[in-house]
């Protein structure tokens, strides 16, 4: 069996319409999908681990028309958990059809990039897999992170970054971005790699979210 591990960024910035609740809550930062399930009658659930305040998330999840039910409790630290049983809504239905339809392993936690984006890693065979890509809906953005012969044993890299990712942060680090005081600016690691600064700001916003975020939790 083949793996992927992949950054999928929904067109709505979340991968159900009540998750988009969660992603627009000020001070509250989704850091993980712990869980996710579907069932036939197109309901499904997802747990959610939070950061921040939740003092409003209450109200604003239970009047959402697509939740059927949910919870909210407190983890470890500033770890907050949110389940959601759901209806069915989009882009949810569409991604566990497609997961179904291929067989396809996905691994859990998915983790939450900076940007809402989605870092996730799923299995099966080439075939599987080919199929998958051809079939992810439309307005979904992809970036394949690496790809090899699936290990389940094995925890992946929280590190793991976009080959571009890896790129900009690299160059920024070579020519003293993160030096103290700073040798070099945006617009340096722009002319370095002969892009857009916009394209260095994004490519090292996610690149430092993934790694703060790792070391955090």
């Amino acid at each position: 069996m083949r793996y992927v591990r992949l950054e999928l960024t929904p067109p709505t910035g979340a991968v159900h319409p009540a998750g988009q609740r969660l992603a627009t809550e000020p001070g509250l930062e989704r850091s993980e999908i712990v869980y996710v399930d579907s069932f036939p009658d197109g309901t499904g659930i997802l747990l959610y681990r939070l950061r921040g305040d939740s003092e409003t998330l209450a109200s604003r999840v239970e009047d959402h028309p697509l939740v059927l039910d949910w919870d909210l409790f407190e983890g470890a630290g500033s770890d907050l958990y949110c389940y959601l049983y759901l209806d069915s809504g989009e882009p949810a239905s569409k991604l566990m059809s497609l997961v179904g339809q291929d067989g396809l392993i996905v691994e859990t936690p998915i983790e939450f990039a900076g940007d809402g984006s989605l870092r996730l890693t799923v299995a099966g065979t080439d075939e599987m897999i080919q199929d998958a890509y051809r079939a992810i809906p439309e307005g979904f953005d992809y970036e394949i992170i690496k790809t090899g012969e699936y290990d389940p044993t094995s925890k992946w890299s929280i590190f793991d970054l976009t080959t571009r990712q890896q790129e900009v942060l690299r160059t920024a680090v070579e020519i003293g971005y993160y030096d103290v005081p700073k040798r070099a600016t945006h617009q340096d690691i722009a002319n370095e790699l002969d892009c857009a600064t916009s394209t260095v700001d994004e490519h090292l916003r996610k690149a430092e979210s993934a790694v703060f975020l790792s070391l955090l939790g």
